[in-house]
């Protein structure tokens, strides 16, 4: 099974840094825009989910382990975008 390399981009919450803030500093106040580069392992109605890091059998390149992977709901993503694989050195 192929997974394609993907970057999404998504807004997400932002803190304060909960010192005493003027209120129209709040109201002006941003969302993140955040950034995650890796394997598309899920993508439905609900949320895309990209890894990092995989284990793969070596003869087939299939996975067998994952890790360092997020799940984003689909509502927050901004953009994503297939990213093209240099050819092995």
């Amino acid at each position: 099974m192929s997974h394609e390399i993907v970057l999404v981009t998504w807004k997400d919450a932002q803190d304060s840094d909960g010192t005493w803030t003027d209120i129209e500093d709040i109201i002006n106040h941003e969302l993140s825009t955040c950034q995650e580069v890796g394997w598309l392992i899920h993508k439905d109605r609900e949320k895309i989910i990209v890894m990092r890091s995989r284990i793969v059998e070596s003869d087939t390149d299939e996975i067998k382990e994952g890790g360092a992977y997020i799940a984003i709901p689909n509502t927050w993503v901004v953009s994503l975008q297939r990213l093209d694989i240099i050819d092995e050195i």
